[in-house]
Order: structure tokens, then C-alpha cells, then sequence
């Protein structure tokens, strides 16, 4: 595989991992059926919300284009 790829898949395997440790308080819970306070699921909201766009910016940066040529 390339490392292009290989980075991709990692890159996907971070965010997926990321996005169940910040939702897993709603899920469980809802597994269970027991109701959450409002302020816990304000701050797994709010987390998620900045986890999601801290790996927006470093996959921005990861897979960004870097042109080689000499055309400006």
C-alpha cells in the first residue's frame, strides 16, 4: 500500500475513535434507558463539535497539496 493510503487509514481510524469516545456516554445511556442531565450531554456535544474540528484541521494539514513545479 502507499503511504498516502496507509495515512488515510489512520487518519479515518483516529476520527472514528475520537467520535466514539465522545459520544459513548449518550450511547451507553441510552442502551440503558436512563436519561442523562442536560449539562452532561451539552459538554459531550460540545466536545465533539471540537474534536471533530481539531481533526479537520490536522487532515486539512495532512493531506494538503504541495506544489513542486517551478510555475508560479
Amino acid at each position: 500500500m502507499s503511504e498516502q493510503r496507509l495515512r488515510y487509514r489512520a487518519f479515518l481510524a483516529v476520527v472514528l475513535a475520537t467520535l466514539v469516545v465522545a459520544l459513548a456516554p449518550i450511547i451507553v445511556s441510552g442502551l440503558l434507558g436512563k436519561v442523562l442531565p442536560d449539562g452532561l450531554i451539552a459538554t459531550s456535544d460540545k466536545v465533539t463539535t471540537g474534536l471533530v474540528t481539531l481533526l479537520g484541521t490536522i487532515g486539512g494539514l495532512l493531506f494538503r497539496r504541495v506544489d513542486t513545479g517551478t510555475e508560479r
